[in-house]
């Protein structure tokens, strides 16, 4: 098995239960072909950086997965079918995957899933900026101010 990450942009102007209905297929898709899908990030609705198909807006996911190669071809081959579908790429991470780790992966994620995120801090109480020191006189006007001393004359 292989390591890869999948993103692919669905439609903007899609209602959220057509959005929903795309993860579930390409969720599907990638463990009934023999894969495991490790993590699923939803990046939302974006603006596009130029047109696609028409579309100003997309909603961007990605799937982070380990598969083998015909999961990837059949996962790309789904992604060409769906016309919901406006962009996808799909990269190789690794070569080889520790199933072990990868099971510890998905059960840390799924545990960090389900505990309550903590609480931000309170602010802490600002303090009033100090107010600024008298400033100091310059050397050379301290220096003038004193006399110097002139050394006696001898006769």
């Amino acid at each position: 098995m292989r390591r890869y990450e999948s993103v692919w942009v669905v439609q903007g102007d899609l209602p959220d239960e057509d959005v929903k209905s795309t993860i579930d297929k390409f969720s599907r898709i990638i463990s009934s072909a023999g894969g495991t899908l490790v993590g699923l990030d939803d990046w939302g609705r974006r603006k596009l950086a130029y047109k696609i198909k028409g579309a100003t807006r997309g909603y961007y996911l990605l799937a982070d997965f380990a598969g083998t190669p015909a999961t990837v071809k059949e996962l790309e081959r789904n992604y060409r079918i769906d016309d919901r579908i406006i962009r996808y790429h799909t990269v190789k991470k690794s070569d080889k995957v520790n199933l072990e780790a990868l099971q510890a992966e998905i059960a840390a994620r799924a545990q960090a899933a389900s505990s309550p995120e903590p609480e931000p801090a309170p602010p802490a109480a600002e303090t009033a900026p100090a107010p600024p020191e008298p400033a100091a006189a310059p050397p050379e006007t301290a220096a003038a101010a004193e006399p110097t001393p002139t050394p006696a004359k001898e006769d």
